[in-house]
């Protein structure tokens, strides 16, 4: 059987059951590599198999090939790690929810600044234009004159971001306090523009949320303080 199918008459077949593999497989590498072993068999066929070499199958296939050769490039870049300064590799540390490749297109739109001063990155009541992840120290909160210290490592502004509302605190920070800011709007047209970045940072930011709740955060103790008043 394996000599017949060897014979270039039906060494298509060979090509459909690498293409028939692939389909069976999720992975994105092992299907487009599979894929592209059937067009090179593909293009033994247009060109050993009839009379006249099939030159608009052997172009076509040759596109294809191209085309997934690129793509497979792409996927390995956005699994590559890459050189992080230390307050970038643990923001990356703990954002586990995006990729190498989607963490550094979200990077690539913010800056990374210090506290030089006491400083509020948000007011209570105010449109918020930009959204921030802060490190390390304390965070002073402060919402309808209450304050409270919490704890950082976690994002600033992302309920209002998420509800496209005014900022929910006072937030104020300590000097010398690092932490990462990135526009609003250019963050939420990266977001409509890679869909996969939008529900990875949705779900990072979901997350955080729920930390602060489930530590008893500030965030948490306001929210009740507000309802009794």
């Amino acid at each position: 059987m394996i000599e017949h199918l060897l014979i270039s008459e039906n060494i298509v077949h060979i090509g459909a059951l690498l293409y028939l593999a692939g389909f069976l497989f999720r992975d994105q590498l092992i299907l487009r590599g599979l894929i592209i072993a059937g067009d090179f068999v593909y293009v033994l066929y247009f060109y050993f198999a009839p009379d006249v070499p099939l030159w608009g199958g052997i172009f076509w296939s040759t596109m294809f090939t191209i085309v997934n050769v690129g793509m497979i490039a792409l996927i390995v870049a956005d699994k590559m790690h890459f050189r992080l300064d230390h307050n970038e590799k643990r923001l990356f540390e703990l954002l586990q929810d995006l990729s190498p490749g989607q963490f550094r297109q979200f990077l690539k739109i913010g800056r990374e600044e210090i506290a030089a001063s006491h400083l509020a990155i948000t007011q209570e009541g105010k449109p918020l234009e930009e959204i921030f992840f802060v490190l390390d120290r304390s965070i002073m909160i402060e919402k309808k004159g209450t304050r409270a210290v919490t704890h950082s490592d976690t994002f600033i502004g992302e309920i209002a971001f998420l509800l496209a509302q005014p900022a929910t605190a006072t937030v104020t920070l300590e000097p010398g306090t690092p932490y990462f800011v990135w526009n609003t709007n250019k963050l939420r047209r990266l977001m409509l523009a890679r869909p996969e970045i939008g529900t990875s940072l949705s779900l990072a930011m979901n997350k955080k949320m729920a930390q602060k709740i489930a530590v008893g955060g500030v965030l948490h103790d306001m929210l009740a303080q507000a309802a009794k008043n």
